[in-house]
């Protein structure tokens, strides 16, 4: 995943900055981090670092920013003016020097992850990077999205190939920018899955919630644009607390 991403980075910023999928996946984000006033916020799957900078606009005291990719965290540098955020190359699943966040987001991790073993090595980074009662916010593909259904082309996602995986799909996509396709694998994970991987880390089950168009943004494109996005939703979000006990999962603490 390191490797795609270090070759297409700022094709990447130029999906983010001119595809439609960003536009109900900021306001997702937005709705599920609420106001984060004077809390440390730890953003996972940075890429170029928008949604760190989105989290200190929405009153964050501290973020920091990570990924797996050199290459994008460099981008989510030079894009961020001052110093304000942090951002650092690793591992979501090997975070041993971030803890106590007050809040954990992973916009476009969990998807990635090619079992659902690897998923909850992924939860048990979030999990120990929170303090007791800190939450976890995210946005993957959502568990009951059908590739069959109403296409996501007109938002810049095509689905080339689809293979069932025990418990959800493989899915060979790409994105569409101005100057090339990215082509990517990400992973459709029941929502049973999801829930296994976060309770063995010491989280509660997510509550899962779809994106809405707010109306301001559904009258700058033709009627009926978004209508495949409501019937057939790609993008979900769910958030989920840590407990007040020690993360159990696998790579939590060893």
């Amino acid at each position: 995943m390191n490797a795609r991403y270090d070759a297409v980075g700022d094709a990447y910023r130029q999906f983010k900055t001119t595809a439609a999928i960003p536009v109900p996946e900021r306001r997702l984000f937005h709705d599920l981090l609420g106001d984060v006033s004077g809390l440390r916020v730890l953003d996972l799957a940075t890429g170029y670092g928008l949604y760190a900078r989105l989290a200190l606009a929405q009153g964050a005291a501290e973020v920091v920013g990570v990924d797996i990719s050199a290459e994008m965290v460099r981008g989510a540098r030079r894009a961020t003016a001052g110093d304000e955020i942090a951002f650092h190359t690793a591992d979501a699943r090997d975070l041993p020097e971030l803890r106590d966040f007050d809040v954990v987001t992973a916009v476009w991790l969990f998807n990635y992850a090619q079992s659902p073993d690897d998923l909850a090595d992924m939860a048990a980074g979030a999990a120990g990077a929170l303090r007791p009662g800190g939450r976890l916010v995210a946005i993957t593909v959502h568990p009951a999205y059908d590739a069959a259904g109403p296409d996501w082309i007109r938002y810049g996602l095509v689905v080339h190939d689809v293979a069932p995986v025990p418990r959800g799909q493989r899915l060979d996509v790409s994105l569409s920018t101005p100057t090339q396709d990215i082509p990517l694998t990400v992973f459709r994970w029941d929502a049973d899955v999801y829930a296994e991987a976060m309770t063995r880390n010491g989280l509660d089950a997510p509550t899962w919630r779809v994106p809405h168009i707010p109306a301001e943004e559904a009258a700058r494109w033709e009627p009926n644009y978004w209508d495949a996005a409501v019937a057939n939703p790609l993008i979900a979000g769910f958030s989920c607390v840590r407990g007040a006990a020690d993360p159990g999962g696998a790579k939590a603490r060893s």
